[in-house]
């Protein structure tokens, strides 16, 4: 899967340095509740791998073609979300990227796989509400906020588009 300048790959266990150093970051995770270590980001990428096997998806490494750095994650998982079984699409870009258009260009790529090769109906985005920029990726991929809701006492919008 690509887009014009990057392309989407499923995840390796050698994306562990360069996963485990983004979300290592203060800068980086400054909308979730703290960075994350690397034991932590090792067991994120392992329940990713596992989604691959039961699921065929998850979160993608957004990887550009010109020189093949990780420039991020984006992708799709499933997700209990108050009560009801959705798909959740999502992203996270190196900061080294940002404002520079490749979540949105992962994103569609992304959203274009789900409702594709996947045949997903709905997407969810859950976004917190002062992410401007991660709210302005989900208005570009024609998501449009839904709702409020908290998980885990947190505060977020709830994104979604249907196909």
């Amino acid at each position: 899967m690509s887009a014009d300048r990057l392309r989407l790959r499923e995840f390796r266990q050698d994306d562990l340095d360069d996963l485990a150093a983004m979300v290592a970051d203060p800068d980086q995770m400054t909308f979730y509740e703290r960075p994350r270590t690397r034991e932590e980001a090792s067991g994120w990428l392992a329940r990713n791998l596992a989604f691959y096997e039961e699921k065929g998806f998850g979160f993608w490494v957004i990887e550009l073609l010109a020189t093949s750095e990780f420039a991020g994650y984006c992708g799709i998982r499933p997700l209990e979300l108050d009560g009801a079984s959705e798909i959740e699409i999502g992203w996270h870009v190196k900061k080294t990227l940002w404002n520079r258009g490749v979540a949105t260009e992962a994103a569609v790529a992304a959203r274009d796989r789900a409702c594709g090769s996947f045949g997903a109906s709905r997407l969810v985005a859950l976004i917190p509400p002062d992410h401007v920029a991660s709210r302005r990726v989900a208005e570009k991929i024609g998501m449009h906020p839904e709702r409020s809701t908290a998980v885990e006492g947190e505060d977020l919008v709830v994104y979604a588009a249907a196909r």
